[in-house]
């Protein structure tokens, strides 16, 4: 056994509150409706952008972040504010907003001159997104949760965006196909910029039917254009592709409800973004990460599937609900089950490499997806 790297930490943080949240009514306190959306986009999320952020930004500056001890000061006080949670949610809700402002205070410290360009995005997003959690917890702004969910959105469009393409363009190649060209400007640049309008727009409470409608159809654009069907099933790359497929389906659900061309229950446009696409993303960088630092790339695993359909079983379920109402108990609780499944194979997944290293000869050193991916951004 070893020691614990800070962003395993964060990842199972993450975990536990996304099951304190959505997981199955089986104790007081869990899977309550009420206060599920906060704890997702100011708890989980918060968590596991801190824990990516450990990882890729000391690969963005060419250089560490920050002390050990500071890193694991504010991880503790998430910890803490987790625990205190389990026993009044809302104070425990303040703490975790302040400590995650501190930790983004933290990380944009760490940055050096001339590195801006490659953080200030994700970061600036991530500060934001910790402002709106201040401002839901010590102020009681109301707007602060859809608000809040738009930034969340955003900044994993920006890190799959990232991270994503190069991942599933290293797995093209590996495939046999040929090396994937570069998306074109001219559907990349108004990709991002209606995705932004449209997030912006929704997140307000205002109509963002045009403008999403436009980021769907050049996010279709961007999608075939890297074709990710021509990719193999392993390490995590079919899961990343069905992340970003549930992006696109979210926002074509946002322009039809805007636009009026069906009804389409705002619960569905909800949970096809949080749970199709931020969670299930989410969970396919996190994992490939671990199986980076785990040296097991290109190593099957029985768990990792597992928690793949699980949390796409999460994700059909809850968006079912919402569009299907004569099915809608019988899918949230097989959408709980299926959550819990996901996350209890995730935190397992997470905590594997540091119970048990995998043998030199069981070690492939082949570069793999991730390792190339992670170099290349």
């Amino acid at each position: 056994m070893t020691a614990p790297d800070p962003f395993r930490v964060a990842f199972v943080l993450a975990a536990l509150t996304a099951l304190r949240a959505i997981g199955p009514e089986i104790a007081p306190g869990i899977g309550d409706v009420a206060s599920h959306p906060d704890e997702l986009i100011f708890g989980f999320f918060t968590l596991q952008l801190f824990g990516f952020l450990t990882v890729a930004m000391p690969r963005w500056i060419g250089r560490p972040i920050a002390p050990p001890w500071l890193l694991w000061g504010v991880l503790a006080a998430h910890a803490a504010a987790f625990l205190w949670g389990s026993v009044d949610l809302h104070t425990g809700g303040v703490l975790r907003a302040l400590t995650g402002l501190s930790g983004v205070v933290l990380l944009l410290a760490a940055v050096p001159p001339g590195k801006t360009a490659e953080t200030l995005p994700i970061l600036g997003l991530a500060a934001l997104h910790t402002l709106l959690g201040v401002a839901a917890f010590l102020y009681g702004w109301p707007g602060a949760t859809m608000a809040g969910l738009a930034v969340i959105v955003l900044i994993c469009i920006e890190v799959s965006n990232r991270i994503g393409i190069a991942v599933l363009a290293v797995a093209r190649e590996r495939a046999g196909y040929p090396k994937l060209k570069p998306v074109p400007a001219w559907i990349a640049l108004p990709q991002r910029a209606f995705t932004i309008l449209a997030l912006a727009l929704w997140g307000l409470g205002w109509n963002a039917g045009w403008p999403a409608l436009a980021a769907f159809l050049f996010g279709t654009a961007w999608f075939v254009h890297i074709e990710p069907w021509r990719i193999k099933p392993y390490a995590g790359c079919v899961i990343m592709a069905v992340g970003l497929l549930w992006k696109r389906l979210a926002m074509l659900l946002l322009a039809v409800m805007d636009l009026g061309l069906a009804d389409v229950s705002p619960f569905a446009v909800i949970h096809a973004f949080a749970v199709g696409g931020i969670a299930t993303l989410a969970i396919a960088i996190a994992t490939s990460i671990v199986r980076k630092k785990d040296k097991r790339s290109l190593m099957p695993s029985l768990l990792a599937d597992i928690i793949y359909l699980a949390i796409t079983a999460a994700a059909v379920a809850r968006v079912g609900a919402a569009v299907e109402p004569g099915l809608h108990d019988e899918l949230i609780i097989a959408g709980r089950w299926s959550w819990a499944i996901a996350f209890v194979g995730y935190i397992l997944f997470t905590l594997r490499g540091v119970v048990r290293q995998p043998s030199p000869s069981m070690q492939i050193r082949q570069p793999s997806p991730e390792n190339r991916a992670a170099g290349s951004t």
